[in-house]
């Protein structure tokens, strides 16, 4: 995952400023926070000082970034930052505090940081240069001073739990065993510990007697984090300016405070600031919020719009699949007003009635259903996300009024009689995160949609405005479109050939053709297939099962049961280790892998092949693997996707090239399915046009009319570049769709090259036509553009050794070649361009 353009601003302003602030602090600045922020001239309020329980200067800066922007991301990015600047003395070691406001965001950060394939921690990993460790409060007494000079330590807790006026009540406040003691004097070292307690003055003491000389220091976790001077994640910030919390932060020597939030109060030290526009803009979150307000009163019908509405989606996100293979299972979240066991009778909508309608009357399955309230929580543990999971309807009260968020929750039902739009107006942010934080081709999943109840429509548009503003979105930041029937189609045009271009084509009825893959056999001809000119000639048995060589040990320890034992005085000591129970015999692993592996184009028979062949070979590498399939089950899954994959694509590559050898493979016009036709029309949004920085309109496109937001940046450079050029007579842009110029190589997905040009002289086209797949820097040399580099330099070789007249009538000196023109750090793909043409 790549940072967006918004979190490198974010990233650059925060580097600038706590750049001059370690300047600041290197000459013994006691105003140092201060000074920096008016030496870098932050717009906005003056700064307002903070100083911690030493009475040290305490940085503090605020992150202000609307719902789905990436606040934990940034604050990852942002830790590196501050360890490569103000504490760069560390060297990414100590103790981090990581705040948060409720069970809920305290469960999805722990489970994030503690995960070391998710991108949050490969992140922090990578931005501190260290091992990283993430501790909750009852864990810490495990953690010795070798550890914590050794790598990053977060420890991660709820606000609530440390700022109680009780703190004596509090175990972390209390004196501790376990490892805690280890960072403190010995007991009977009464000067150590009154000498470090003279350095923190605010450690908290169980003895301090001047005139016995005696004292010794609470071995409590409280003062241990007081001892570290940690920086401060403080997630939610705006929930934390109580005296009682402010006090807390500050009295654990802070030596940086980092605030994220949506909406920071008007105290806080802005820093740096992100505008929905900015998330909208690269694809964040999904706006505009279509609204179905339904009159008809009745409940249940609203509850079937928004089942027509799933299915809809999911439709699409299945055509979404097939061309990313990204899956998108779209989820709707249903608001009653009634979920406890007693509450069913009380003429108010409940979560049980609900339920049982979509089962019984809309024939959704009983698995595909959770509740989630305070009582019963059926998504607990569950990653929503992951391919096989089946859930597609929430129920819920309020219990997801804040801090979940899921971007596969595209749709919202609120089941409200009142006649108030207040409450459903609290779940908006749970539909507003963009899937895979892209957009998608489809408007439709891109956007977010709301089923409602007997609302007027102002109230609603007001209410929702509310709702977005409670999430961070100032107003202008994004649409609201209320739907109280079906859905307004976006007004569209059609943009057609220019006249100018048209006739040039006149022996072809104005019909422009470019070529296709095509295969010979005999006489005759037919369009180049994947199934059955490649896969057709794909021997699962000639799969390289030699060379499978993984080491499964790690997982199969992984797969096991701890326990330990403790006692008073006694350290913790491990007892015992025993594999986690398996009960599936190898066969059935076996079955249950051929009967999950998604590919449709081989036999049952192959795939048993495949398995049983793949499960033998690790089994010989892993000897202790054997009899024990179970254990690993999934990981054997993933591997042998993998596996079928690279080996498909290899012999397929094999097939692809003996076609080739055997100059099977050419072009062929006269041949209907190896041509493609570009359409004399296509369909567009009213959008803006695409423009010359001069503002003057583009002139050699095919088409009378190019959207600009069709475009990406690097694409609009490229597609202004042609425009100028001498030697272009025109250039289309093939957008992707059925309707669009496709290349099929060796690979299941067609190759769908950005642009066509025609070149041309005096006005007039000459035998030379350009396809031009542009890639921007961030894919250049990765192993897609590399393949699709492979196929352009097949689809040229055959462009120039064909002979032409087979082409058909009028193309005998046609030529065709096909690039990948990668965008580089600079502009050398403009000289990359030039050449190409010029050839």
């Amino acid at each position: 995952m790549e940072l967006k353009k918004y979190q490198l601003r974010v990233l650059d302003e925060a580097k600038t400023w706590l750049t001059e602030l370690a300047k600041q602090q290197a000459l013994g600045n006691k105003h140092a926070a201060l000074d920096a922020w008016e030496n870098v001239r932050v717009p906005g309020r003056r700064y307002a000082e903070r100083r911690n329980g030493l009475g040290k200067d305490m940085p503090n800066f605020c992150l202000k970034v609307p719902t789905g922007g990436g606040k934990t991301l940034l604050a990852t990015q942002i830790l590196g930052l501050i360890y490569s600047t103000i504490l760069e003395k560390r060297n990414g070691a100590g103790l981090v505090l990581w705040v948060v406001p409720s069970d809920q965001i305290y469960k999805d950060t722990l489970k994030a940081l503690r995960d070391r394939n998710h991108f949050y921690r490969f992140s922090l990993e990578h931005a501190v240069s260290r091992r990283v460790e993430v501790w909750e409060k009852h864990e810490i007494a495990r953690l010795t001073p070798t550890q914590l000079n050794g790598s990053l330590h977060v420890l991660l807790f709820k606000l609530a739990s440390a700022n109680r006026e009780t703190k004596d009540q509090l175990k972390m406040f209390q004196d501790s065993g376990g490892n805690i003691v280890m960072h403190f004097p010995a007991e009977d070292d009464s000067d150590a510990n009154k000498a470090l307690q003279q350095k923190f003055p605010n450690m908290e003491m169980l003895a301090a007697d001047e005139a016995k000389g005696e004292f010794l220091l609470k071995t409590s976790l409280a003062n241990l984090i007081r001892l570290n001077e940690p920086p401060v994640i403080l997630d939610e910030g705006h929930k934390a300016y109580s005296d009682l919390a402010r006090k807390t932060i500050e009295g654990f020597n802070a030596s940086m405070v980092v605030e994220l939030s949506a909406t920071p109060r008007d105290e806080s030290n802005i820093l740096c600031r992100v505008s929905g526009k900015e998330l909208l803009e690269e694809g964040m979150i999904k706006l505009p919020i279509n609204i179905c307000n339904s009159n008809e009163g009745r409940w249940e019908n609203c509850l079937s719009k928004a089942k027509l509405k799933r299915e809809e989606l999911g439709k699409i996100a299945e055509k979404h699949y097939d061309k990313t293979h990204l899956e998108i299972r779209p989820i709707v979240l249903v608001q009653v007003e009634r979920v406890g066991k007693d509450q069913r009778d009380a003429g108010l909508i409940h979560a049980e009635d609900v339920r049982e309608y979509l089962m019984q009357r809309l024939g959704v399955s009983e698995t595909e259903i959770a509740l989630k309230t305070s009582e019963k929580d059926d998504i607990e543990g569950i990653n929503l996300l992951a391919e096989g999971c089946r859930i597609n309807w929430i129920i819920t009260k309020a219990a997801l009024q804040e801090g979940w968020d899921c971007p596969f929750a595209y749709i919202l039902v609120s089941l409200n009689n009142a006649g108030s739009a207040q409450s459903m107006t609290q779940l908006i942010g749970r539909v507003l995160r963009q899937p895979f934080a892209e957009k998608t081709e489809r408007d439709e999943l891109n956007e977010s949609y709301v089923y409602c109840l007997r609302q007027r429509a102002d109230a609603i548009a007001n209410d929702v405005k509310k709702a977005l503003e409670k999430e961070g979105y100032e107003d202008g930041d994004g649409s609201v479109v209320d739907k109280s029937g079906e859905r307004q189609a976006v007004e569209k045009q059609s943009s057609f050939f220019r006249n100018e271009f048209k006739a040039l084509y006149r022996p072809f009825d104005g019909k422009i053709y470019l070529p296709r893959f095509c295969v010979r056999y005999g006489a005759g001809y037919e369009g180049l297939d994947y199934f059955q000119h490649l896969i057709g000639q794909v021997d699962v048995e000639k799969f390289h099962y030699d060379q499978l060589n993984w080491d499964l040990s790690d997982e199969m320890d992984k797969a096991k049961d701890f326990f330990y034992r403790a006692t008073i005085g006694v350290r913790l000591d491990a007892v015992g280790v025993e594999e986690s129970g398996y009960h599936e015999t190898d066969d059935v692993v076996k079955a249950w892998l051929v009967a999950s592996l998604p590919y449709d184009y081989f036999s049952f028979k192959q795939l048993r092949i495949v398995v049983e062949n793949f499960a033998g070979r690790l089994c010989e590498v892993n000897p202790a693997l054997k009899g024990r399939l179970g254990l690993v089950k999934f990981t054997l899954r993933n591997k042998c996707r993998e596996f079928i994959e690279t080996e498909t694509d290899r012999l397929a590559e094999a097939a692809f090239d003996r076609l080739l050898e055997k100059d099977r493979l050419c072009f062929y016009l006269e041949c209907v399915e190896c041509r493609f036709q570009i359409p004399s029309s296509v369909e567009i949004r009213k959008k803006p046009r695409l423009r010359h920085n001069d503002d003057s309109e583009v002139a050699k496109s095919l088409f009378d009319w190019v959207e600009r937001e069709s475009l990406n940046e690097y694409e609009a450079n490229v597609a202004l570049v042609l425009d100028k050029h001498p030697e272009v007579l025109w250039w289309y842009q093939n957008k992707v769709g059925k309707d669009s110029f496709a290349i099929q190589g060796y690979r299941k997905n067609r190759i769908h090259p950005d642009f066509v040009v025609q070149n041309g002289k005096d006005e007039k086209p000459v035998a030379r036509v350009v396809v031009v797949e542009s890639k921007g820097q961030h894919l250049s040399g990765n192993p897609d553009t590399e393949y699709k580099r492979k196929i352009a330099g097949h689809f040229e070789k055959i462009g120039k050794e064909v002979s032409w007249q087979k082409l058909g009538e009028g193309f005998d000196k046609q030529e065709f070649r096909f690039q990948i023109l990668d965008q580089g750090p600079y502009d050398g793909w403009k000289d990359e361009l030039n050449k190409l043409l010029h050839h």
